[in-house]
């Protein structure tokens, strides 16, 4: 492992492999390792932000390119722990992997929350009937505002949960919930996200391309572009809209773009 990528001061990395991308900060205090020794394998993507005093111990752990972890995070469990593309994990949230954890890309778990995979602590000799371990799924745009509490269950893409949401069923597509134990609210409320038409988005990208330039009149104006196909031009970095991909090159211009569109338009690469 190359530390000199890191940026900032990490207390410990335990792993039997270890794999670090390109403009990672991992701040003081921070540990990543597995509960019982080191762990199989971590992997950390692109310009991931890892905030103080986290502990992630579990016997896998990826975190994908422009994921935000902020402080005090607790990630552990039995089993691996897949976080996508372009996540916002606010301060103080737990998540529990022993069921398996997966989240997908361009997903935001508000400060507080929790992400339970698993239930354990009563005596099942004296009967108990609360022990289980079920995999905790979560697609892709998903939001659990904030104070979030989320039983192991599936999280389809583009749903969205209120803050102090109770979580013990099944969040469907684009749907909105609440409360304690929460509801759907959608028929109330509306869905998440609207339909947005290839105009808009490609109206819309040129338009923050512009005041991106004119925040960075030095960046060279020829190295980002903005198109609705799979084009691809030579050292260019293309933002397609119809599938929110991008021809990833890293150059200065991309990495700046990426950070001033986030987190209000999310690209992966294609």
């Amino acid at each position: 492992m190359d530390t000199r990528r890191i940026k900032g001061l990490f207390k410990s990395i335990a792993a039997e492999k270890t794999i670090i991308g390109k403009d990672v900060t991992i701040e003081k205090n921070v540990t990543l390792g597995g509960i019982d020794g080191p762990a199989k394998k971590v992997f950390i993507g692109d310009n991931v932000f890892i905030g103080h005093d986290t502990k992630i111990l579990c016997p896998e752990i990826t975190i994908l390119d422009y994921t935000k972890i902020h402080n005090h995070m607790f990630i552990h469990g039995y089993k691996p722990c897949y976080i996508g593309y372009n996540c916002w994990i606010g301060q103080n949230t737990i998540l529990d992997s022993n069921g398996l954890l997966t989240i997908g890309n361009n997903v935001g778990i508000g400060a507080y929350s929790q992400l339970w995979s698993h239930i354990k602590y009563g005596d099942v000799l004296e009967g108990c009937r609360f022990l289980s371990e079920e995999e905790l799924r979560v697609g892709n745009d998903v939001w659990f505002v904030g104070h979030c509490i989320v039983s192991p269950i599936t999280a389809e893409d583009k749903s969205m949960a209120l803050v102090g949401s109770v979580i013990v069923k099944d969040m469907k597509y684009n749907h909105i919930y609440g409360g304690s134990p929460a509801e759907d609210l959608t028929d109330k409320l509306g869905p998440p996200f609207r339909e947005v038409s290839l105009e808009e988005k490609l109206a819309y990208m040129n338009e923050r391309l512009r005041e991106f330039y004119e925040l960075h009149p030095e960046l060279a104006r020829d190295k980002i572009k903005v198109t609705v196909d799979d084009d691809y031009e030579e050292g260019v970095t293309m933002f397609n809209v119809s599938n929110r991909t991008y021809t990833k090159r890293r150059s200065r211009e991309e990495i700046e773009f990426m950070k001033f569109l986030l987190p209000n338009a999310k690209f992966i690469p294609g």
